[in-house]
Formats: structure tokens, C-alpha cells, sequence
């Protein structure tokens, strides 16, 4: 499986994916992209919602751009994979509950 990151047509799919990433990334950061994250929000917070989906994104590319030059066993990838799935659950349920919190705020107002 290690073997697999050796190959240079992955390796060159793993890279412009995590670039397509960072693009991505950096554009909601900016606020040109990434309005459906926030629907009808229309507040103060709603920037601050877009740059730490944006934030999200460009690290996530950072960390798809490192996977190539890791040379890491089978198991650390797997361990790795997991972590990085399971911040990515808390991060977005969190996200998505304070989300729900201020459109609540707004509808109430």
C-alpha cells in the first residue's frame, strides 16, 4: 500500500487535488465563493463563518500537499486518515451548531 504514494500518476492526482484545495480554500476564506455554507445568514459572525470554512480548506490542502513526500507505513496513514476524519466530524458539527444558534438569534429578532 506504502508503494501506491510512489507512483507517479497518484502522486500527481494527490497534488492537484490538495491545490484545487487551497484555491477553494482561499477563495470562501475571501468571501468570492462559499455563500451556500452560510444560506440566508445574514450577520457579523457570517464572515467569521466563512473564514473558518476557508481556514478548514486551505489546511486541509496543506496536509494533502505533505502526503506524497511522507514515507510513512500503511498503519500511519491509516492512523492519520482517522484523525484527520474525525477532526473534520467535530469540526463541522461544531460549525453547523452554531450556525443553527445564530439563524435561531435571527429569527427570533
Amino acid at each position: 500500500m506504502a508503494d501506491v504514494f510512489n507512483q507517479e500518476f497518484v502522486v500527481s492526482l494527490i497534488i492537484a487535488f490538495s491545490v484545487y484545495v487551497i484555491l477553494r480554500g482561499v477563495a470562501i476564506f475571501f468571501g468570492k465563493a462559499g455563500k451556500g455554507y452560510l444560506e440566508n445568514l445574514q450577520s457579523q459572525t457570517g464572515r467569521l463563518y466563512l473564514q473558518l470554512i476557508g481556514g478548514y480548506y486551505i489546511l486541509s490542502g496543506v496536509l494533502g500537499l505533505l502526503i506524497p513526500r511522507l514515507d510513512w507505513k500503511t498503519e500511519d496513514i491509516y492512523f492519520a486518515i482517522a484523525i484527520f476524519a474525525i477532526t473534520s466530524v467535530v469540526f463541522w458539527v461544531t460549525l453547523d451548531l452554531f450556525m443553527k444558534r445564530e439563524r435561531k438569534k435571527l429569527q427570533q429578532n
